[in-house]
């Protein structure tokens, strides 16, 4: 009679360990699929603010979309280009092998600065956005920023921002891809979908550096 009474007793362990486990085993399930559902969510709302899924990779956009799009240039590899712009427009000044200052007129973290930490690249992009307003978002004085960008990079920063310069404008979004290893025009700049770059190289496609560029045109 003990030993069955003890039978009895092994069997509801192991039958509430099997409860328990089977419990623990759906709670991680689902908190895999929320994880993952907040995830997908994010992504959605990082790819929406460039492109829409309508079979398009243009459209009309005002400053809400182009700033996003210029953190994109903070962030990974992409090219920021402004076409159809006034006479008298650039985004900040680098000084040439010459010694002379150029105004640029777009933005590619990979070669339109000497830029070499993170650090140094929000800072940056942040002074392009907001100018001498930048206090306002970023805990960074501007004059600060602008002797630092000048005496390490050789740049110059202008005191108006692009969000006081562009915020009454609009512009047609276009994105195009192109490969590194062949930038020798706009030539090389292809949509996706639409064809392949045709540019001569030694370099294997697999082993090319891929480019998004971002063009806003001023409409």
């Amino acid at each position: 009679m003990e030993n069955a009474a003890d039978a009895l007793q092994m069997a509801a362990a192991v039958l509430i360990f099997v409860l328990a486990l089977t419990i623990a085993i759906n709670s991680f399930g689902q908190a895999r699929e929320v994880a993952q559902v907040v995830l997908d969510y994010n992504d959605r709302e990082y790819e929406s603010t460039y492109v829409e899924n309508n079979g398009s990779t243009k459209r009309i956009v005002g400053l809400e979309s182009i700033i996003p799009s210029i953190f994109k240039a903070y962030r990974e590899n992409y090219r920021i280009v402004f076409e159809n712009m006034p006479s008298d427009f650039y985004l900040y000044e680098m000084k040439n092998e010459d010694g002379d200052f150029e105004k640029i007129t777009e933005i590619d973290m990979e070669t339109g600065t000497r830029l070499g930490t993170d650090e140094q690249k929000l800072k940056f992009i942040m002074a392009l956005l907001y100018g001498e307003k930048i206090e306002d978002y970023y805990n960074e004085n501007f004059n600060d920023i602008y002797h630092d960008m000048e005496l390490k990079s050789g740049i110059h920063l202008k005191k108006e921002g692009i969000y006081d310069i562009m915020k009454t404008w609009k512009f047609e979004e276009s994105i195009g891809v192109y490969y590194q290893e062949q930038a020798s025009g706009e030539n090389n700049i292809t949509t996706p979908g639409v064809g392949t770059n045709t540019a001569d190289s030694s370099v294997p496609e697999t082993n090319m550096t891929e480019k998004r560029v971002i063009t806003y045109t001023k409409i």
